[in-house]
């Protein structure tokens, strides 16, 4: 969470850009000038109900003004400039396709699959997981249940359920996973 400065300079960063001034954000978010005056000079803290009107008077999401690095609206990734993860036990190799945006709740990256010879441990997180397979064979348990997915296929399903992905085939296997939050290799 950043401090009461940064909190405060983001918010009249994003006042500013709406080119309001700040009777106009009291008018449209129920917010004293006055207190919204204080919170951009780092005077004091704004409740979570005084955030959340702010946020929307200024067309973005609480989690614009609290999160730890200020995200761009925008990612644009270039190949060289990827991120990798990689888990030898699991197989899985992650390279991330986007850096996140202001707000957003998305993870998205290009899933490599090296064949293992037995199942990974089932794992649990909060948040959903998608994937496509694009490439080869991956298979997926979700709690009980076991699929076989080949390219052009697709799964979704919740994170807080045990789940594993991998491959078995030598071939290996690609596919696009998408999720609400980071992957857990």
């Amino acid at each position: 969470m950043p401090s009461r400065e940064e909190l405060g300079k983001r918010i009249k960063s994003a006042r500013q850009e709406k080119g309001l001034t700040l009777k106009e954000v009291e008018i449209l978010s129920g917010v004293s000038m006055t207190h919204t005056s204080q919170i951009e000079r780092g005077m004091t803290s704004p409740t979570i109900g005084a955030l959340e009107k702010l946020a929307r008077a200024l067309d973005r999401t609480t989690a614009h003004f609290i999160e730890e690095t200020v995200l761009d609206e925008v990612s644009n990734i270039t190949r060289d400039d990827r991120v990798m993860m990689q888990n030898e036990e699991t197989g899985l190799r992650l390279e991330g396709l986007s850096t996140g945006i202001s707000g957003g709740t998305l993870h998205m990256y290009q899933l490599t699959a090296t064949p293992l010879l037995k199942e990974p441990r089932l794992r649990t997180h909060a948040g959903e997981e998608s994937l496509v397979v694009t490439k080869g064979t991956l298979e997926v348990i979700v709690g009980e249940k076991h699929f076989k997915l080949k390219s052009g296929d697709s799964i979704h399903y919740k994170s807080s359920h045990p789940h594993a992905i991998f491959t078995a085939s030598r071939q290996g296997a690609e596919a696009i996973w998408v999720g609400t939050s980071p992957p857990v290799l």
